[in-house]
C-alpha cells in the first residue's frame, strides 16, 4: 500500500475523530460521526482499491474526498467549539472557514467528479458530453471553494454572525449570491450530464461493467430517498449518512470484483418476495376486518386462524404468480419459452413472405429476448436477416431441417445462461424449417430468372435467323417472280396473274414475317441498343399536341436480353397512358443502373387516379414483366399528383448475370 493515500486516510480519521470529541451536545456528535463513518468507508474502500491497482483513479479520488472531508469537517467543529465561548478568535474564524470549504471539496470530488470515471477510472462518454461534464464539475469545484473562502459571511448555519476573515466585503454579497445559484446550476448539469455518461457506458458495455454500474445505481437510491426526506424533520442529517454507507461498499465490490453476482436474479426476487409479503399482510388485514365486519364479531377469537387459512391456501398460488410478474418484468420473455415457441410457431403458420418473415423473427428474438445482436445465415454463409450490431461474443448455433444443415443462427452470448442457449436452441429448431423454405423459393425464382432468360435469349437467336435468313430469302423470291413477269408479259396473260398472286402471297409471308420478328424483340434494341431504342419510341409515340417527354437513360452498353425487353415495354406502355389518359404537360423517362438493378422511372404531372379501381391490362402486363425476372414494379398516383411508375429490374442476380 502506498504510504500518502494511507497517511492522507488516517489525517481524515483523526480530523473526525476529533470532531466527534469537541461536540458539545448529543445530536451533533450523532450526526458527525455518521458522517464519519462514512468518511472511513469511502477511506478503506479507497485504500484497498489502491492496494489492488496504485494507479486507480477511482480509489484516489475516494481518498482524497474521505480524507479532505473528514478533515475538513474535525477543523470545522473545533472552530466552532472555540467560536462558541470567544466569538471574536480569528484563528477559529480562520479555521471554520477553511473547514467548511474543505468539507464541501471533498463531497465534490466524490459526488460530481467520481461518476464521470466510474466503474474503470477512465473517462467515456459521448466525446462533447464528456468533455461539457468536466468542464462544469471543474467550474462547479472552483465556484465552491471561491464562495467558501472569500464570501462576506460563513455559508454553515451556525456560524451566522462570524466574521469571514478571508471574505471580500459586504458589498459583494449579491455577486456571492449570484455565484452560489450558479454552483448550484452547474452541479445539477454535472449530475445530468453523468447519468447521461453512465446510460451510454451502459449500452456500450459488456455483461461485467453492466452488473458494475447497476449496483452503483441502486446503492444511490437510498442517499436520494434519504435527502428527499432531509428536508422534512422527519430525519436528522445522520440518516443520510448512514443509509450512504452501501454506495462505497458498492463502489469496492465494482471495482475488486472480478465477477459479480446475478443482479437480475437479486432484483427479482426482492421483487417477488416484497410484493408477496405486501399481498399477505394486506390478505391477511382484509379477511379479519371484512369477515368480522360482515359477522358482526370485530374482535371474535376465532377471526385470526380463518385468516391464517386463507393466507395459508393463498401462499402458493400468489407466489406463482408474483413469481411470473417478476420474470417477465426482469427477464423479459425468456421468463415464458413456451409462448416464445408458441408465437414462434404462429408466425411460421401464417407466413406468406418468407425472407420478409425471416427479418421479422430476427427483429422479435433481439426486442423480445432483449439480444443485442441476431444474425441468421444460410448453408452458403449468405445473410438473410440481421438485428442489431455485429459482436466479437457472438455464439452460434445450427439450423437443421430434415436432418441436413441448412444455416446457422449467431446471437450476442454474453448475457445468455443456460436457460436461455436452451430456449434458443428450441427456437432454432423452428428456424430451420424457415432458412429451407427460403432457399427452396430462392432456387425456384432463380430457376423461373434462367427461363425468362433463356425464353429471350431463344426469341433474339429466332428472331435473328428469321430476320437474316427467311426474310431476305422471301424478299429474293419476290425480286425473281417480278423479273419473270416481265419476261412474259407479252406472251402469257395467264401466267401473268398467277405471278402476281404468288407475289402478293410472298409479299403477305414477309409482313408475317416480319411482325413475328418484332414481337420477339423489338429490332431496335439490337440495331441501336437500349439507350437509343428508348429515344427512338419516345419520338414516335409523341403527338403534336400531347405533352412534353423527357428522357434520361444512363446504362451500360449491353444489358442482359430480358432486362433490355422489360425495361424498352414498360416505359412504352407507361408513356403510351401518360400521353393517353393521364391529361399531363409533362412526362419523365428515367433509367438508370445505380447498383445490382436496373431502376425504370416514369412520372408525369397530370390528373392521377381519383378512385382506387382494378389494373388494366397495362398495368398487369407491366408487372408481369416484372416479377418473371426476379423484379417489382409500383405505381404511385393519387388525385391531382400525377402518377409514378417504378420498376426495379435485377441485372446480377442469379440467372440474370450476362
Amino acid at each position: 500500500m502506498q504510504v500518502r493515500p494511507a497517511l492522507a486516510a488516517l489525517v481524515g480519521v483523526a480530523g473526525v475523530v476529533l470532531g466527534v470529541v469537541a461536540q458539545h451536545d448529543r445530536d451533533g456528535a450523532l450526526n458527525l460521526a455518521s458522517a464519519g463513518l462514512m468518511y472511513a468507508a469511502y477511506l478503506v474502500v479507497g485504500l484497498l482499491i489502491l492496494r489492488a491497482q496504485p494507479r486507480h483513479l477511482i480509489g484516489r479520488l475516494m481518498v482524497a474526498g474521505g480524507s479532505i472531508s473528514g478533515a475538513g469537517s474535525g477543523l470545522l467543529e473545533l472552530s466552532w467549539s472555540r467560536l462558541r465561548d470567544q466569538p471574536g478568535d480569528g484563528w477559529a474564524q480562520l479555521g471554520a472557514t477553511v473547514g467548511q470549504s474543505g468539507r464541501a471539496l471533498g463531497w465534490m470530488l466524490v459526488v460530481l467528479v467520481l461518476p464521470l470515471v466510474f466503474p474503470d477510472g477512465r473517462r467515456a462518454g459521448p466525446r462533447r458530453t464528456a468533455r461539457w461534464a468536466w468542464r462544469l464539475a471543474l467550474a462547479s469545484v472552483v465556484t465552491s471553494l471561491l464562495s467558501g473562502l472569500f464570501g462576506p459571511t460563513q455559508t454553515d448555519l451556525r456560524l451566522t454572525g462570524v466574521r469571514n476573515p478571508l471574505g471580500l466585503p459586504q458589498a459583494t454579497q449579491p455577486v456571492f449570491n449570484a455565484v452560489e445559484t450558479l454552483f448550484l446550476l452547474m452541479a445539477l448539469g454535472t449530475l445530468v450530464l453523468a447519468v447521461v455518461c453512465l446510460v451510454w457506458r451502459w449500452r456500450h458495455s459488456e455483461s461485467l461493467d453492466r452488473q458494475r454500474l447497476l449496483w452503483f445505481a441502486l446503492a444511490f437510491v437510498l442517499p436520494v430517498l434519504a435527502l428527499l426526506a432531509s428536508f422534512s424533520d422527519a430525519a436528522g442529517p445522520w440518516l443520510f449518512a448512514v443509509v450512504s454507507l452501501p454506495l462505497p461498499i458498492a463502489i469496492g465490490v465494482a471495482c475488486l470484483q472480478h465477477r459479480l453476482y446475478d443482479l437480475d436474479l437479486v432484483v427479482n426476487r426482492s421483487l417477488t418476495y416484497g410484493a408477496l409479503s405486501l399481498a399477505i399482510a394486506g390478505l391477511y388485514a382484509l379477511t379479519v376486518g371484512g369477515v368480522g365486519a360482515m359477522m358482526r364479531q370485530e374482535g371474535a377469537g376465532w377471526l385470526p386462524w380463518v385468516a391464517a387459512g386463507v393466507v395459508a391456501v393463498s401462499f402458493a398460488p400468489l407466489r406463482d404468480a408474483l413469481q411470473r410478474f417478476a420474470n417477465r418484468l426482469t427477464y423479459g420473455q425468456w421468463a415464458q419459452p413456451a409462448e416464445v415457441l408458441a408465437a414462434t410457431g404462429r408466425r411460421l403458420s401464417d407466413a406468406t413472405d418468407v425472407p420478409g418473415l425471416l427479418q421479422v423473427l430476427a427483429d422479435e428474438l433481439g426486442d423480445g429476448l432483449r439480444i443485442r445482436f441476431v444474425e441468421i445465415r444460410d448453408a452458403a454463409g449468405d445473410l438473410l436477416a440481421v438485428h442489431g450490431e455485429p459482436t466479437d461474443r457472438a455464439e452460434t448455433f445450427g439450423l437443421q431441417a430434415y436432418g441436413v444443415p441448412v444455416g446457422v443462427l449467431r446471437v450476442d452470448g454474453r448475457d445468455l445462461r443456460e436457460t436461455d442457449r436452451t430456449l434458443v436452441r428450441d427456437v432454432s429448431g423452428q428456424l430451420g424449417a424457415v432458412v429451407h423454405s427460403a432457399a427452396l423459393l430462392g432456387s425456384l425464382r432463380t430457376s423461373q430468372e434462367r427461363l425468362v432468360l433463356a425464353r429471350e435469349e431463344e426469341r433474339r437467336r429466332l428472331r435473328r435467323d428469321l430476320h437474316d435468313g427467311l426474310g431476305p430469302a422471301l424478299a429474293g423470291l419476290t425480286l425473281q417472280v417480278d423479273t419473270l413477269r416481265h419476261q412474259i408479259r407479252t406472251e402469257q396473260s395467264a401466267a401473268d396473274a398467277t405471278l402476281l398472286d404468288l407475289r402478293t402471297g410472298i409479299q403477305s409471308t414477309v409482313l408475317d414475317v416480319r411482325r413475328i420478328v418484332e414481337g420477339l424483340r423489338p429490332p431496335a434494341l439490337d440495331e441501336l441498343g437500349l439507350v437509343e431504342a428508348l429515344h427512338q419510341l419516345v419520338r414516335r409515340l409523341e403527338v403534336p399536341a400531347g405533352p412534353e417527354v423527357e428522357v434520361t437513360v444512363d446504362v451500360p452498353e449491353r444489358l442482359p436480353a430480358a432486362v433490355e425487353v422489360a425495361t424498352y415495354r414498360i416505359v412504352a406502355e407507361a408513356v403510351t397512358n401518360a400521353i393517353k389518359h393521364a391529361r399531363a404537360r409533362h412526362v419523365g423517362v428515367q433509367v438508370a443502373v445505380p447498383g445490382r438493378c436496373v431502376i425504370v422511372e416514369v412520372c408525369d404531372d397530370g390528373v392521377g387516379s381519383a378512385l382506387p379501381r382494378d389494373e388494366g391490362v397495362g398495368l398487369v402486363s407491366m408487372r408481369e414483366r416484372s416479377v418473371e425476372i426476379g423484379g417489382s414494379l409500383v405505381v404511385d398516383s393519387s388525385p391531382g399528383r400525377g402518377t409514378r411508375v417504378r420498376a426495379e429490374l435485377p441485372t446480377s442476380s442469379a440467372g440474370l448475370s450476362r
